[in-house]
């Protein structure tokens, strides 16, 4: 199990070598941390961003001290590195010193992010090294197994899918006849439906948890709201891209919808240039990998096995894939590549038929 350790790395050196001394003797952990890596043809952000993406578990080590911030993106790598490791669906641990040192203003913002009651993570506290390794030893131990198998089950009939273009609350503001978009729906078969209450909360929720994970960007304006039935979020700006030495205008769209019943969808526009949008099975599936972990965050823990279903609107003519198979939630989010791709691979078969 490749452990990422990711913490500012001065302020929190004893910590760091202890840590990645215990996990080198601790079967079956292999520490993966900037201080190893080998000399690469490529930048510092780089190699780092590419650890949290070989890893089986991201570590969050949480001290007073924020990092110095990168120039581009104004952020310090310590929070890059745990913003990649949520994008990407990585289990993440995260532990915070006790320490009598105020925080610096940064990483009090930083950790009420990590740490937010409703869509943050619970923390452990450590005091030394010692307390450390213990707290890290223990939290691994308790992970579930990464061992889950992927099963599909053919349903008696179709489930019902709540398609966006059927949505009144956000139809009126898609430009569905110029935008080529994709959605993914999962649609819980066993969950209980969710309170009045947890749908009022739901819209800020959904909006923190899609800049956090990059679906939205920090500046994009957003619409939210909810109703009876539904909560969502959702983020619409003009793009301007150069495709065949002309510049294209156009429109890029996403969001998050939770509904009543349990069903989460996600979707977001396709890149296009002047000559359309250019869609292939290998782009298709790593962009539904991607909204199918966004999407699984979000369903409710009484959802046990959940149908998947995609969508993907041409113009006039949506191409659609039916939720006519479940799989284990467990096995979804520790395999979605496996499910994306096919249904990636279907989606493709009803974009010819539609067209």
């Amino acid at each position: 199990m490749k452990v990422f350790l990711s913490s500012v790395g001065r302020a929190l050196r004893a910590e760091r070598d202890g840590l990645a001394a215990q996990l080198q003797v601790t079967a079956p952990y292999e520490p993966l941390r900037f201080e190893d890596f080998v000399a690469q043809d490529r930048s510092s952000r780089e190699a780092c961003l590419a650890g949290v993406d070989s890893c089986d578990v991201y570590v969050l080590i949480l001290g007073p001290w924020y990092g110095d911030p990168l120039p581009d993106s104004n952020k310090a790598p310590t929070e890059e590195e745990f913003e990649h490791a949520r994008r990407s669906g990585k289990p993440i641990l995260v532990f915070t010193k006790n320490t009598t040192d105020p925080d610096e203003p940064r990483q009090t913002e930083f950790k009420a992010r990590v740490e937010h009651y409703v869509d943050g993570y619970f923390r452990r506290s450590f005091t030394d090294v010692l307390s450390l390794n213990v707290a890290v030893t223990k939290a691994l131990g308790e992970l579930p197994s990464r061992s889950v198998p992927l099963t599909w089950t053919d349903l008696p009939a179709p489930a019902t899918v709540v398609w966006r273009w059927d949505v009144p609350e956000v139809a009126h503001h898609s430009s569905f006849s110029a935008t080529p978009a994709i959605d993914a729906h999962l649609v819980p078969l066993d969950g209980g439906r969710l309170r009045a209450t947890q749908m009022g909360q739901l819209p800020s929720v959904l909006t923190r948890a899609a800049r956090d994970v990059g679906l939205f960007g920090e500046p994009d304006p957003v619409q939210t709201g909810s109703s009876a039935q539904l909560a969502w979020s959702t983020s619409q700006i003009l793009t301007t891209s150069r495709g065949s030495g002309f510049p294209h205008q156009g429109t890029h769209e996403c969001g998050i919808l939770v509904h009543r019943t349990g069903q989460v969808s996600v979707f977001e526009s396709l890149p296009v240039d002047g000559m359309g949008a250019l869609v292939n099975q290998h782009d298709l599936q790593q962009r539904l990998s991607r909204l199918l972990l966004i999407a699984a965050s979000h369903l409710q823990p009484g959802a046990t096995s959940g149908a998947d279903s995609g969508s993907m609107h041409m113009g006039s003519a949506p191409a659609v894939v039916e939720a006519d198979r479940s799989v284990p939630i467990a096995g979804l989010k520790a395999q979605p590549g496996d499910v994306a791709a096919e249904m990636a691979a279907e989606l493709l078969i009803a974009v010819r038929e539609a067209r």
